[in-house]
């Protein structure tokens, strides 16, 4: 699941809109998603470490302008 740091909408990863190609950070899998409530933009971090606990974290995106 995940939950916009913007709203508080919560759901599958796949309700959001990818805006760009996942890429690598470090260890970290990014995506940059569009909340589907709403319209804001953020940054997902996800990583499953060696011992297999989930690490996932969420950026704010500023807007340019």
């Amino acid at each position: 699941m995940v939950k916009c740091p913007y709203c508080g909408y919560e759901s599958n990863i796949n309700d959001f809109k990818l805006l760009r190609n996942p890429w690598r950070y470090r260890f970290y899998e990014v995506r940059r998603l569009e909340c589907p409530k709403c319209r804001k933009v953020f940054n997902y971090y996800y990583e499953v470490t060696s011992e297999g606990k989930e690490v996932k974290f969420m950026i704010r995106v500023k807007p340019r302008g």
